[in-house]
């Protein structure tokens, strides 16, 4: 039975296995496929890559061909701006931009927290600190009458407009009303610049500074007597990657002896510092300065006149 059953085995895997070797024998003794004669053999097909686009740059803040060519909302009854560019140093803006001025309202508390922290020889007090912060980012009337009053009052003026190199800058015309102090908008890039160089509030300082600017808080609609609102204007037409690396500080007040809102928007960038001014008749329901409801058209205005500068770079 053994050998019967190894017989019958042998003969299965032979007859399965003889195709398979033909098959083999065929290929390895087939001749390769060769060119015409005379004629070189066929190049290869190259793989084919895709390769990944750049992504298109975006716009970014630049002095446009004509500076003339931006235009303000015509509600406006005074108008004024000026941009620099930090690269090259060139500063451009309306033909207003050293001669024009406004009241500078609470833009200049970047210079009230800047001259504090300058002359620290030391840590300053926790409490001290905590209360600049305050008033950047929530825009604080009391504590910058405060701090005004301990950097030396109007006099703390005359060191802005010697230390920053100011052109147009004037003291208040009230004793010790820092609100009251008039600048150019050409003179308030020039303040912007010097807080972002370390000017302002010296090398320990500066970043904490521009840190606190970043970090304004409130739209217009959060204004109160003496705090409150800011986050508005200039950022409002930033695309995000902008927005992102800007730091501000607003100013405005709905004056009586004009009726005018006076409204500043300040904007210190890595590549640029820019500064738009602007005043329009202010409206209330009874007539009060301290109950005007349009506020709204000065942070529009700093907004488009801010979009008017984005621009595309060619790539």
């Amino acid at each position: 039975m053994r050998s019967r059953a190894f017989v019958v085995a042998y003969v299965l895997v032979a007859l399965v296995t003889a195709p398979v070797a033909v098959l083999l024998t065929r290929a390895s003794a087939a001749p390769a496929a060769s060119a015409p004669s005379g004629e070189a053999p066929p190049a290869p097909v190259p793989h084919l890559q895709t390769m990944a686009q750049p992504t298109p740059p975006g716009p970014v803040i630049a002095a446009p061909a004509d500076p003339a060519a931006v235009k303000a909302p015509g509600y406006l009854s005074y108008f004024g701006w000026a941009l620099l560019d930090r690269h090259t140093g060139q500063l451009t803006g309306s033909t207003n931009r050293e001669t024009g001025s406004n009241t500078t309202e609470s833009m200049v508390k970047v210079w009230i927290a800047a001259d504090y922290l300058r002359h620290q020889s030391g840590q300053p007090p926790a409490a001290a600190v905590n209360e600049l912060y305050q008033m950047i980012i929530h825009s604080d009337d009391t504590i910058a009458h405060r701090y005004y009053e301990i950097n030396g009052g109007d006099a703390s003026i005359t060191e802005l407009i010697g230390l920053c190199g100011l052109r147009g800058t004037h003291r208040p015309s009230l004793a010790d009303s820092w609100s009251y102090t008039t600048m150019s908008p050409a003179d308030a890039v020039r303040l912007g610049a010097c807080v972002a160089t370390g000017k302002a509030a010296g090398p320990a300082w500066t970043a904490w500074l521009l840190k606190a600017m970043h970090n304004v808080q409130g739209g217009v609609a959060d204004q109160q007597a003496h705090t409150g609102g800011g986050h508005w204007g200039i950022v409002d037409a930033l695309p995000a990657a902008i927005a992102a690396d800007v730091s501000i500080k607003n100013g405005w007040t709905a004056q009586v002896y004009d009726h005018d809102w006076h409204i500043n928007c300040l904007a210190v960038h890595p590549g640029w510092v820019l500064a738009i001014e602007v005043r329009y008749p202010w409206t209330s329901p009874d007539d009060d300065w301290r109950n005007a409801n349009n506020l709204q058209q000065g942070a529009d205005a700093c907004r488009l006149v801010t979009k008017q500068l984005l621009v595309t770079p060619d790539g």
